[in-house]
């Protein structure tokens, strides 16, 4: 039988509080026609190790950022997901439940090569963030690729209409092969190490004896560190791969144990009937209209 690692090493996984606060967010509000109260908010953060004032902080950038919308109700101020946080999160949630099989791949790849002005040098940052996240590799060449068609004008917005841009569909033709395209536009070895890694830290945790908020806050480090590496792995076709590729074992491991950490944070969790230890919420049309601080 296979140990499992101390629990502070799983307490010590990097994760910043904004990414803690999108799983959380992404665990709790998404599809919920709730709001939940900063007070809770706050007390969550607290068990994660993220202060008071810079959990109110980061709440009150997310909110300049119009991810959550503030309301009070009385004394008390409540964070509910904007349709711009619903949006980000559902994507968020469709990495973290990605599958990791082997998806139909008819051979064909996107290409875009686009070319961004000097002074536009946040857009190369924001197609660099999208493209990525929808599993596009950028090689030495400065062309972006990834396996399957891709909706590119989509994926990268509006605001690149006016914004030099080629996208082509197609297959490899020699001297390029599949494999030398992937050695050039992905870093394999880096995704497997980082797969891995999460093995080492997460493997086979004992939650029995977790109190419920252990396992409450242990969940929410587990979510936002796997959809760390869904940032990463671009998902390709199994035939692209390396022999052994890690994620399988992982994606197993991680659904396990989110699984485990949910039954042993029961009465934590928000719902439509508060229990004593819940974390305070509203319904959406019960919410004041007067916003507030966080």
């Amino acid at each position: 039988m296979q140990t499992s690692p101390p629990a502070e090493s799983r307490s010590q996984v990097t994760s910043t509080p904004q990414s803690l606060l999108l799983a959380f967010l992404g665990m709790h509000l998404l599809r919920r026609p709730i709001a939940i109260s900063g007070a809770s908010i706050v007390d969550v953060f607290g068990w994660l190790g993220v202060g008071q004032s810079a959990t109110r902080s980061l709440l009150a950038r997310m909110t300049d950022r119009g991810m959550l919308e503030r309301s009070k109700k009385g004394r008390n101020t409540y964070y509910a997901l904007t349709p711009k946080g619903s949006s980000v999160l559902d994507e968020g949630s469709s990495k973290v439940w990605r599958g990791v099989g082997d998806a139909p791949w008819d051979g064909q790849w996107t290409t875009i090569a686009l070319s961004v002005p000097e002074d536009s040098r946040h857009l190369r940052h924001r197609a660099r963030s999208r493209l990525g996240w929808s599993g596009f590799g950028n090689t030495a060449s400065g062309l972006w690729v990834a396996p399957r068609r891709h909706d590119v004008q989509s994926i990268l917005g509006a605001d690149f209409d006016d914004i030099d841009i080629t996208v082509l569909v197609g297959r490899t033709e020699p001297p390029t092969t599949d494999e030398s395209l992937v050695a050039a536009a992905y870093d394999l070895n880096s995704i497997a190490t980082r797969y891995s890694e999460f093995t080492e830290t997460w493997n086979a945790p004992e939650t029995k004896g977790f109190d419920a908020r252990t396992a409450f806050a242990t969940r929410i480090r587990l979510q936002s560190h796997w959809l760390s590496l869904g940032r990463a792995d671009p998902l390709l076709p199994a035939s692209l791969l390396p022999p052994n590729w890690p994620a399988a074992a992982a994606n197993t491991l991680f659904r396990t144990l989110d699984a485990a950490l949910d039954r042993a944070s029961v009465g934590i969790g928000i719902g439509n009937e508060i229990e004593a230890r819940s974390l305070e919420s509203i319904a959406l049309e019960q919410r004041g209209d007067v916003t507030g601080g966080p």
